[in-house]
């Protein structure tokens, strides 16, 4: 199968599911206006005429349409639905799929009314719309989309690199890896974090790995709140720094103010962290409160510090979630099985 991926080049997400079908032996191609991470397929970068983000995807359109001509694909399968989503749409290529990743569902169309319009000609346009989380499948079908055109999975994660032995005595590590950016809300983690240093019985060190547009802002708090000794900022990590961070922290947190299914949740699961998570409904279809994690209201860093306070201090007695989580992972969030019902999908559109 010759498949031709429209999609942001410097995305691990992009990455791991490129090199999926490559591994497959599929014939990957990629065209991306953001320069590319290593990425198993035969790249093309477009370097955008026009910068400004609402018109730089479709000024793009006949660069697109060459390439697309040159290499005739057997399918086309564009990632994110407002920007490259709305150029495939234009491509009026068949068969057309789509992957929704979360946001592009949940808040773009909720912008305006044009926003809307945008992400429904979008998702009439595909002969097949990708959902990781029953709740933004209901989302899509919310837009007028029917239910049998949608293929509902969560993208999964391959657990066995997680789950490693974990590391034994110093501080309990707690971790954040979600994007300095307005939507993941990290200011309320570190807003929190000094009630729990106050709180907590236990010694306790934060991790917070991740860049965005709020880098400088949330440096600058950290100094003023006079916690620069107890945080530790790393920057975007390779896949192997990654796992290593997550095997030497304890609890996880996510302040995300929307999400599907995140896949730093699902990793942070497989590598035996106790999630401390938004009450949202992408988060409530993993996380059962008390059971296998816990859940605090968004933005409110008072509940989120007594949740972190409250697993610290009691870390040794809630490893049976570790134990639970893994179960979980295994029965619904296995990467190469989830993707391999993907690309059954796939050939059958073909």
């Amino acid at each position: 199968m010759k498949i031709l991926f429209l999609a942001d080049g410097s995305s691990h997400h992009t990455k791991r599911w490129v090199n999926y079908f490559a591994q497959r032996d599929h014939l990957c191609y990629l065209i991306s206006l953001e320069k590319g991470i290593q990425i198993n397929a035969e790249s093309y970068y477009i370097r955008p005429r026009i910068k400004i983000r609402a018109l730089k995807y479709t000024s793009s359109y006949f660069k697109v349409k060459k390439i697309v001509d040159e290499i005739e694909p057997d399918l086309i399968n564009a990632l994110f639905v407002p920007n490259y989503g709305f150029l495939g749409a234009l491509l009026n290529f068949k068969p057309f799929v789509v992957s929704a990743w979360g946001s592009d569902i949940l808040i773009s169309p909720r912008k305006s009314f044009l926003h809307k319009l945008r992400t429904r000609f979008i998702l009439t346009r595909a002969d097949l719309i990708l959902s990781d989380s029953d709740f933004l499948t209901q989302a899509i079908r919310g837009l007028g989309i029917k239910e049998k055109r949608i293929l509902t999975f969560p993208l999964g994660i391959e657990t066995e690199r997680y789950s490693q032995e974990k590391k034994r005595g110093g501080p309990i590590t707690v971790l954040s890896t979600r994007r300095f950016e307005p939507i993941y809300d990290v200011k309320t983690f570190i807003q929190a974090m000094p009630l729990v240093l106050a709180r907590s019985k236990s010694r306790i060190r934060f991790i917070v790995v991740g860049t965005g547009l709020q880098s400088q802002e949330l440096k600058e708090l950290v100094l003023d709140l006079k916690l620069q000794d107890k945080l530790e900022f790393k920057e975007d990590l390779s896949d192997e720094g990654l796992i290593e961070t997550y095997r030497d922290s304890d609890i996880y947190v996510s302040t995300s103010l929307s999400d599907s299914t995140s896949v730093s949740l699902l990793e942070a699961m497989a590598s035996g962290l106790i999630p401390i998570v938004t009450d949202i409904p992408g988060n409530r279809e993993w996380i059962k409160d008390g059971q296998n994690g816990f859940l605090f209201s968004p933005k409110d860093h008072r509940d989120l510090a007594q949740k972190i306070s409250l697993v610290s201090d009691d870390l040794g007695n809630l490893q049976s979630m570790s134990k639970i989580n893994l179960q979980i992972l295994k029965h619904r969030a296995d990467w190469n099985e989830n993707m391999r019902m993907v690309e059954e999908n796939f050939l059958r559109r073909i």
